[in-house]
């Protein structure tokens, strides 16, 4: 069944095994006896499976296994050692199924530890921890059991027992004990054989075990078994993954913090940009500076896409707009911010649009500045005066509010019919519309037209005038600069967050060079390499995940506490952040890939993990 075939050991130039061949039977207990440092063990661990830097062959079932070692080991491999080798961070139940995180199936689970399975393992005696090395041996579905020393730190009483309860399991499956004690081996062995200076002296067979058929039951494996593995190692240093998940979280969120605010500042000064000059204007004037007309401007106006086209008289300046229409006082006037925009998609809080030239509406904030304490339904409908100032004489014209919009403005704001004050202006001042001078125009578009695509028509129906975007170099230089600033602020950001996570290296490499004993434990009762490697990445991702749901939940709670500090302390109604989903869902995302290259040093060790030197330590 397992045959050794010439096996040699090297250790620094000296032979550890020379020449060791042996032809093991299916079951029954096979002693390996002998002086300290004589190779036992180091043949037991080349027969698990778990050395693998030696010469010659292993077969099982006639076929050799050397280059699938692991796999070997895997399936059909367990394990009994003088020094228990147990998990301290795992409870007893999961030591003694620890074989079920990796592999499928597992013996009776007739376990009988109800007096001290819910202790800690630190607390257990020596008696309870070699009772739990047993049954995790017996509870792993394998076809060879190795035991190194299994009585050598016993009583005789405790040793006789061990003996009994292997010499029972020899009857399943092969047992190969190596002890130092021939009297106890040779009470219970089928065959011994007995080493010295690393060869087989003698071999003695006394009788032969038949076969008992092994229960095996049939179990799936643990659901998420390494998510929990990985979870449970976490807990283990809980001081440390705290400060760990701290640390991050802070980073995060001071992070996400400074972008979300880098962002709603430039929404708020485009927003700004847009309340004073609106994202459908485009400004026209004539190549050669030559005035413009109105004749142009409703030919202009004929334009299906143009919603309103408005021509500024530069040479009367607007005032404001007051209650008081006798004189003019500055102190009694409201500056105008804007007074040419459209308002065909603009919602009325309560009034109507204007139907005549001297009718207007205003913006609600307007409103309020000019109604003060009182309500501004008292607006509706009452005279108001615009002043205008031309060469050095100043008249005013007479509007009436019949509406009042429901927007907020950035400057106070009055709407008119288009160019309705050039109308009313030529009564107030005496002048021919014909000869009116006017070198700058706006025109307004419809809000399912592109901007860009309207300038290329019009560029092409009218050679001779230029038409330009309004606000868009303000607007793009805006944006170029946040987006250097943000560039910059990712920049340090990427920085702390990639300290941050090679903390998180750091110190998981410490935690594997910690744990190496415990990771050469689990490679003994079924865990590949890969297993290990993902339990220490699902650790880190575990710090990283805790890290960032509290972090969203923190960002949360103070977006809306800097919101209400903006309205109430700073009296800033625009500066609102919102929740960016995709601010966090970017940051997150190289967080995680930023974990993947500082896990790379761990991963590399585990991968290099020698499982002999571990278990030793």
């Amino acid at each position: 069944m397992l045959q050794i075939v010439h096996i040699t050991k090297r250790y620094h130039y000296q032979k550890v095994l020379d020449d060791i061949s042996l032809d093991l039977p299916k079951t029954g207990m096979i002693a390996i006896v002998g002086p300290s440092g004589c190779g036992k063990s180091t043949l037991l661990h080349i027969i698990g499976g778990i050395d693998q830097d030696f010469q010659g062959d292993i077969k099982w079932q006639e076929r050799s296994v050397k280059k699938h070692l692991s796999h070997y080991s895997q399936k059909h491999i367990g394990f009994i050692f003088q020094q228990f080798h147990l998990i301290m961070w795992l409870s007893v139940h999961q030591n003694i199924t620890m074989s079920q995180f990796f592999q499928r199936g597992g013996g009776e689970e007739n376990l009988d530890i109800d007096d001290f399975q819910n202790l800690k393992m630190s607390s257990l005696s020596l008696g309870q921890r070699q009772r739990i090395a047993y049954l995790r041996a017996c509870y792993q579905p394998s076809d060879i059991l190795l035991c190194d020393e299994p009585t050598g730190s016993l009583d005789p009483v405790h040793a006789d027992e061990v003996m009994n309860l292997l010499k029972e399991e020899s009857k399943r499956r092969l047992v190969i004990v190596v002890s130092h004690d021939l009297k106890l081996v040779e009470r219970y062995s089928d065959e011994i054989y007995t080493m010295c200076d690393g060869k087989i002296e003698s071999h003695q067979c006394f009788r032969h075990t038949p076969l008992t058929q092994n229960k095996i039951v049939s179990r799936h494996k643990k659901i998420f078994p390494l998510l929990r593995l990985s979870w449970m190692s976490l807990k283990s240093h809980k001081g440390r993954s705290l400060q760990l998940i701290f640390g991050l979280t802070i980073s995060f969120l001071c992070i996400i913090m400074t972008l979300t605010m880098s962002r709603g500042l430039e929404t708020q000064i485009q927003n700004y940009i847009y309340s004073l000059i609106p994202s459908s204007c485009i400004s026209f004037q004539a190549h050669n500076h030559q005035s413009l007309t109105l004749d142009f401007v409703n030919e202009l106006q004929s334009q299906p896409s143009i919603t309103r086209t408005q021509l500024y008289l530069q040479e009367y300046e607007f005032l404001g707009i007051g209650f008081v229409g006798e004189r003019y006082q500055d102190s009694q006037v409201l500056f105008i911010g804007d007074d040419a925009s459209p308002y065909q998609d603009i919602q009325l809080d309560m009034g109507q649009y204007p139907q005549e030239d001297h009718e207007i509406i205003v913006s609600l904030s307007t409103a309020q500045h000019l109604c003060k304490d009182e309500s501004l339904s008292t607006l509706l409908n009452k005279k108001v005066y615009a002043w205008y100032q031309y060469q050095n004489e100043v008249k005013s014209i007479a509007y009436q509010v019949v509406g009042i919009t429901n927007q907020t403005t950035a400057l106070d704001t009055l709407y008119q019919r288009e160019n309705a004050y050039i109308h009313l202006l030529k009564d107030v001042y005496q002048f021919d519309e014909k000869d009116i001078q006017s070198d700058l125009g706006m025109i307004y578009i419809h809000k399912d037209y592109q901007r860009s695509e309207i300038i290329k028509e019009l560029k092409k129906q009218y050679p001779d005038y230029k038409f330009l975007e309004v606000g868009a170099t303000t607007t793009q230089n805006i944006s170029q600069s946040m987006q250097q600033v943000r560039v910059v602020l990712m920049i340090f950001s990427g920085l702390a967050i990639l300290s941050s996570l090679f903390l998180i290296g750091e110190v998981m490499f410490l935690n594997v060079i910690q744990k190496k004993k415990d990771f050469a434990i689990l490679i003994c009762f079924g865990a590949r390499r890969w297993h290990l490697l993902k339990i220490v990445l699902f650790e880190s991702l575990e710090i990283v995940l805790s890290a960032q749901m509290i972090c969203t939940g923190l960002y949360y709670q103070l977006l809306s506490l800097v919101n209400v500090m903006s309205q109430e302390l700073l009296l800033n109604n625009h500066l609102t952040l919102s929740f960016d989903y995709e601010l966090l869902l970017f940051v997150y995302s190289a967080s995680f890939l930023l974990v993947f290259i500082s896990q790379l040093p761990p991963l590399l060790y585990v991968f290099r993990l020698n499982t002999i030197a571990a278990l030793k330590d």
